[in-house]
């Protein structure tokens, strides 16, 4: 009962403060510290501590996760590639992973605010900037947090400036602008919560440096002292009038830690008899100060011995110290084996894998396409060893979508980032299928080729959006039923549309090679395989789209709304119910089918991405920044493969050049 008085006494103590010190609102200067680290960081510490259980934006996940993608927001790579000078003289390349180079952000804040980070694509900025160029590229630069931190009064008032353009009318110069400041934001939110620990206090008074223990106290002593500071706010009284300048400073400070990293990152789970959202450093330090303790206090305190040690090998022992009480302040609050099971995941990169063991499969089946059917051995010896890369390539791609459902309790397509995983699978799978159905190893080329394609893709989106890929869902699209349901079956009606318009591409292609005619064995078995694709597509397509509009009715109280997403779908169900309609009664031959199927392919693109970019409707919620010229460079391919397909027609067709075709298959 007389907790909430001390705490609603202390919480008055420090807003006080705050309004005193107009700094306190303020980042605290982000390049602290001065040590740095000159030996590798140990292989058991990285391991130790990418394991840690932290909580960012409501999910709890391992730091090497929050690491990873922080790294991919503000620096557009998995890793970080510098370099040193050499003992010879020579440059030496340094590579840190996503968990080191955390770990320097943490510990050595200086040395990892030269680290080259943001990545400049256009030059211009830099004179912006009033940053000189130092000349060895033209294409793109990279820049230190301390060089932009050091141009951050010019930066400024040109955001505050294209802020106001709207987005349509601004030129390169100004989204990079904008882009840079967004990614400066991301790294400061994070590298300044560990400042706290790089900025001791000096105590003056001796009175007060017998009660706090020394002449200069740190962040973590002062957790540690959370009873003696209590007892000081408690004989100051809540005017604060008997405080002499040095205590001030030292409110001022506590004010500052409580105020830094308000929006930062869930670093120490609550006490254990709390259910509460993890603490940042500032909120622990207030848990401290009204009385509620825990394993959290340890782990502060070893944090700030870390940061505050005198060698490199007393810092990583400081830093096993603080991962122990970590997790042992997170017992009860985070599930270890899905800490365990996620970390696995990140380092196994099964989806990465599976893009070279395609390429291979498509290798192989590309080998087989040069072997005549009258070398039979050699033929089904290919043909079946690109069967089996295939399917090897398929499994891995199977096991990274299942440990994403076992990891997130979700069905396999949350968010756009599944949707490209999910739609190779289900594409290379159909490819599979047509393939045995129809053995001409056109579907057995085309099927991996594309399944490495998206997978690739789904890669670049990861880096290019920036983001935890398994973060939780909105509200209206938490319904592990729906997602099941609609959102499953409409992907596999994009993944048959996407890897039907693949195989009208590979049409294409092979009719214009010398001698190949449409009427010939190979020509025609494409079309069949485009056309099962399509059928396939349909009926999932439809489906996907009634269902969407119970999932409407049952959310909105609308089964449909014509909205943009909405009519997506419909566009195409009808562009593929007027394909088949047309093929069958006869309005369309080959060439109409083939280039109807790729224009169908950019109508699953509008659908399936498109549709997100143009922020409106109720179905907007992915938008994602520069992924529009990815879409438009799709269609622009498509478009150039429709005018080649058109370039068949001017090929003369004579008895004479398809007999030789079918003659020489």
């Amino acid at each position: 009962m007389k907790r909430a008085p001390m705490q609603w006494f202390l919480s008055s103590c420090l807003l006080l403060l705050a309004s005193l010190f107009g700094g306190c609102s303020r980042p605290v200067p982000a390049l602290a510290g001065d040590a740095e680290r000159t030996e590798p960081w140990n292989a058991e510490v990285v391991e130790r501590l990418a394991a840690v259980p932290v909580q960012d934006n409501g999910r709890v996940k391992p730091l090497s996760v929050l690491a990873a993608f922080l790294l991919y927001d503000v620096h557009g790579r998995r890793d970080l590639k510098y370099s040193l000078p050499g003992e010879d003289g020579r440059p030496r390349k340094v590579t840190l992973s996503p968990t080191e180079w955390f770990l320097d952000v943490i510990c050595y804040p200086r040395q990892a605010a030269n680290y080259p980070l943001f990545r400049i694509e256009n030059v211009a900025v830099m004179s912006a900037l009033g940053i000189e160029n130092d000349g060895q590229r033209q294409d793109f630069e990279y820049l230190t947090f301390e060089q932009v931190w050091a141009a951050v009064d010019k930066l400024q008032p040109l955001v505050q400036s294209y802020r106001q353009i709207p987005a349509s009318k601004r030129d390169e110069v100004q989204e990079h602008v904008l882009q840079l400041w967004r990614r400066f934001l991301a790294y400061d939110r994070v590298q300044r919560q560990f400042t706290v620990f790089h900025f001791p206090v000096a105590i003056t008074e001796p009175e007060l440096q017998e009660r706090l223990g020394g002449e200069r106290v740190t962040f973590g002593q002062l957790v540690a002292k959370a009873a003696t500071l209590r007892a000081l706010a408690s004989e100051l009284g809540p005017e604060l009038e008997n405080a002499s300048q040095n205590t001030v400073r030292l409110f001022d400070f506590l004010s500052k830690a409580t105020k830094n990293d308000e929006d930062g990152v869930g670093v120490l789970a609550p006490p254990r008899q709390e259910q509460a959202v993890w603490l940042t450093f500032g909120q622990a330090l207030n848990a401290a100060l009204t009385g509620r303790t825990g394993e959290f206090v340890t782990a502060i305190q070893a944090l700030q011995r870390a940061c505050s040690a005198d060698s490199h090998a007393d810092t990583e022992r400081e830093l096993l110290a603080f991962a122990t009480a970590a997790n042992a302040a997170a017992n009860g609050h985070a599930d270890f084996d899905q800490i365990e099971r996620e970390t696995t995941y990140y380092q196994a990169l099964y989806a990465y894998q599976s893009i070279h063991w395609f390429l291979f499969a498509f290798l192989l089946a590309a080998l087989s396409w040069l072997v005549p059917r009258s070398r039979r051995r050699w033929w089904r010896w290919l043909w079946w060893a690109a069967i089996g890369v295939t399917v090897y390539a398929l499994a891995l791609l199977g096991y990274d979508i299942t440990l994403r459902c076992l990891i997130t309790g979700r069905p396999p397509i949350k968010n756009l980032y599944d949707t490209f995983l999910f739609i190779a699978a289900v594409g290379v799978l159909a490819s599979l299928v047509a393939e045995w159905v129809i053995p001409r190893r056109i579907a057995l080329g085309v099927g991996p080729a594309l399944g490495a394609l998206v997978v690739m893709l789904a890669r670049l989106f990861e880096v290019n959006k920036g983001t935890d890929t398994m973060d939780p869902l909105m509200a209206v699209l938490d319904s592990n039923f729906w997602l099941a349901t609609h959102v499953t079956t409409i992907n596999i009606g994009y993944a048959a549309g996407m890897f039907a318009a693949g195989t009208a591409h590979a049409w294409v292609i092979r009719r214009l090679l010398p001698g190949v005619s449409a009427d010939d064995t190979i020509s025609k078995a494409i079309v069949r395989i485009t056309y099962g694709l399509t059928a396939f597509g349909l009926t999932f397509a439809v489906v996907g789209t009634i269902l969407g509009g119970i999932w409407a009715n049952d959310s909105w109280g609308r089964f449909w709304g014509w909205d943009p997403k909405e009519n997506g779908a419909l566009m195409i169900c009808l562009s593929q119910i007027a394909l088949l309609h047309a093929r069958m009664c006869g309005w369309v031959r080959d060439l109409g089918f083939i280039v109807w199927s790729m224009v169908t392919g950019m109508v699953v693109v509008f659908s399936w991405f498109h549709v997100n970019q143009l922020g409106v409707g109720l179905h907007s919620y992915g938008f994602t920044a520069g992924i529009r010229e990815w879409i438009w460079g799709y269609y622009y391919e498509q478009t150039a493969f429709v005018g080649l397909a058109f370039l068949t027609l001017l090929r003369r067709r004579t008895p004479a050049v398809a007999a030789a075709a079918v003659a020489g298959e």
